[in-house]
């Protein structure tokens, strides 16, 4: 199943996905809030009117999520393009950062250029949705509070990024988080560590990865968060980037107004932002 947040008359909608129609729930209503059986809520949703794909402007699949969790470096190949003297070392735990849901944007939707940043990055990312919540959740058990993934770009302002050892502020400018087109159920994906993600620039890979070469895989990811935050339906978890990476490429390759970046996944969705000056 997929399902997707939509602005739709001027309205804010979600709604089921199937083929190029979506069957959209009343205005008002929010995908966070139906997360936990979604199976109802499909088989609901196709008794109201579809409308087209091509009618509708996508906002982020889940717009208001309380909780966005990143992992950083967890891939070996990004660790060892940003930083060598890591080669070859895995990290003991995940490392962690923190969006903020202003930071979102959805599918088909311009992503600024801050007039105050130089070096503004792409990072195709699967991102987890959580549909049932819970502490300190077993790794074993893990993938049952899964409701569903989607494909994210974690663009980053590389200059605000490194600036100190937070790297939050180079993370949530306004935009930097596409996040979407749908949220696309597990029966659907199949085993997610057979999937491929891709990052595409301009029509170049920039990043090819299958999802199995994760440093700390999901379950991991959920069992750590759910660690020391209380895990709740529509928190998402993004997992990290894969190399490939702009600002490591001699010369760099960065997002620059008038270029547009996709991040697709196979059996989860294309992402496209076009790229605008702020």
């Amino acid at each position: 199943m997929k399902f997707a947040t939509v602005t739709y008359r001027g309205a804010l909608h979600f709604g089921l996905v199937e083929g190029e129609a979506i069957h959209l729930a009343p205005a008002g209503l929010t995908l966070k809030s139906h997360l936990r059986d979604l199976t109802a809520t499909a088989a609901d949703l196709r008794r109201s009117p579809a409308v087209s794909l091509s009618d509708v402007t996508f906002a982020p699949v889940i717009p208001e999520p309380e909780q966005i969790f990143c992992a950083g470096l967890n891939y070996q190949h990004h660790r060892d393009e940003t930083r060598p003297e890591h080669r070859k070392a895995y990290p003991e735990h995940p490392v962690l950062f923190m969006r903020f849901a202003s930071s979102l944007t959805g599918h088909g939707q311009p992503v600024l250029k801050p007039v105050n940043s130089d070096v503004v990055d792409y990072e195709g990312e699967l991102a987890v949705i959580i549909g049932r919540g819970g502490r300190r959740i077993a790794k074993e058990d893990a993938m049952s509070h899964v409701a569903g993934v989607a494909c994210f770009n974690d663009v980053s302002m590389r200059d605000w990024q490194m600036r100190g050892e937070q790297w939050g502020p180079g993370k949530n400018f306004p935009t930097s988080g596409p996040f979407g087109p749908y949220l696309v159920t597990l029966d659907e994906t199949g085993p997610l560590e057979d999937l491929e993600l891709r990052t595409i620039l301009d029509g170049q890979v920039m990043q090819r990865s299958k999802l199995d070469f994760l440093i700390f895989d999901i379950p991991t990811l959920i069992a750590y968060c759910s660690g020391f935050a209380e895990l709740r339906p529509g928190d998402v978890i993004v997992t990290g980037t894969p190399g490939g990476v702009g600002f490591t490429r001699k010369p760099p390759v960065l997002l620059e107004p008038g270029k547009t970046c996709i991040v697709e996944i196979d059996r989860v969705g294309r992402l496209e932002n076009p790229v605008i000056a702020e």
